[in-house]
């Protein structure tokens, strides 16, 4: 025997002052038919979500309806023959023809125009529909009614950072909080929306220095994950003039750590035009030293010229401030080596990737 839905039944006459019930209401999930009862306000465990899966199932229908009434718009378009050029190739002793083979060749000039040409003709069909703009507007409003998240939190003195993903903007932003219990505390260190309205800016990662007076964050452009290190005052928001190109990137990531007294900051860094050949511009990443203030071209190097073409470099700085450790990674092989920079501004190898230490802590 399957287990039976558990109702709690509410009469409509129960008032604010009932100590036994709340006033009959129903949410703004309960309006599509099916969802209400003009006697009794129902609760049911998963109700609110089967009401909306309702609802979205009867603009789906609606929408289907109205494609199986709507004429044929593509027969008022014209058709684009696509050509055949018969290639033959043999298998096994069987030769097979293809006659559009061609459009494999997707950086071919041909092959984007006809190709662009399928997307116009579809875009010019689906935007006919008639109730795809009403779906899309209902959808979209639901989106946007997701709660918000939080992830990547860092505690500083005081305060806490943590990046917000909040529907439906389409970046998520840096923000604190005096107490993860305190989101009313919550202020906006760079919302990256704004920054870009087109949604194409976004937040690598970030590091908050040790009191939490500035952050470094690197900031990249349509999707590129090529970050440029930019430094903002943690409670104004406001953009330093320090800003430090091809610090991240997706062969190796990138990474930042603050020294003890937050006035400068050691970051990994790929070559730049003219220190390697073009093939090498995106590896052999280096780890140099940042004075707030200071004209990145003079950084001065750290660490970085003898380990392989596709190491990545993890940078963390010590709870005090006074060490900083660089875990090496030989690409994504699995093997590791350690090294640490200590107060007198020494690099001190601790392992070699021979040694199979996967994890070294600060």
């Amino acid at each position: 025997m399957g287990a039976k839905n558990t109702l709690k039944v509410i009469p409509a006459t129960a008032g604010p002052g009932d100590a036994k019930g709340r006033a009959a209401s129903v949410s703004k999930y309960d309006s599509g038919p099916g969802c209400q009862d003009s006697t009794n306000a129902v609760e049911r465990a998963g109700e609110h979500v089967f009401c909306i899966y309702m609802r979205i199932s009867l603009l789906v229908f609606a929408g289907a309806l109205g494609v199986m009434t709507l004429p044929n718009l593509f027969s008022t378009e014209p058709v684009n023959q696509t050509p055949k050029k018969p290639v033959t190739d043999e298998y096994q002793g069987v030769k097979v023809q293809d006659d559009y083979q061609w459009l494999e060749k997707d950086d071919d000039p041909a092959v984007k125009a006809w190709s662009d040409a399928q997307n116009q003709r579809t875009r010019k069909y689906l935007d006919k529909l008639p109730d795809r703009a009403a779906i899309e507007k209902q959808l979209t409003d639901w989106y946007a009614k997701t709660s918000p998240s939080y992830s990547g939190i860092v505690s500083r003195p005081g305060v806490l950072f943590a990046f917000k993903f909040q529907p439906p903007k389409q970046q998520q932003m840096l923000v604190t909080l005096s107490s993860a219990d305190d989101l009313k505390s919550e202020k906006v260190v760079l919302d990256p929306n704004k920054l870009d309205p087109t949604g194409k800016t976004a937040i690598d990662w970030f590091v908050p220095s040790r009191d939490g007076k500035y952050v470094a964050m690197s900031i990249s452009q349509g999707g590129s994950e090529d970050g440029t290190l930019r430094i903002y005052e943690t409670a104004t928001g406001k953009a330093l003039k320090d800003s430090i190109a091809h610090v991240q990137y997706p062969t190796a990531g990138g990474s930042a750590a603050w020294n003890a007294d937050g006035t400068g900051i050691y970051y990994t860094r790929f070559p730049r035009k003219g220190e390697r050949p073009d093939a090498d511009l995106n590896f052999y990443q280096q780890v140099y030293f940042h004075k707030l203030g200071a004209n990145d071209s003079e950084d001065p190097y750290s660490i970085g010229k003898a380990f392989p073409r596709i190491a990545e470099i993890n940078l963390q700085a010590s709870h005090d401030g006074k060490n900083i450790l660089a875990t090496v990674a030989n690409g994504d092989g699995g093997d590791f080596a350690h090294y640490l920079l200590g107060p007198e501004g020494n690099w001190k190898q601790l392992t070699q990737f021979s040694d199979q230490i996967k994890l070294a802590r600060r």
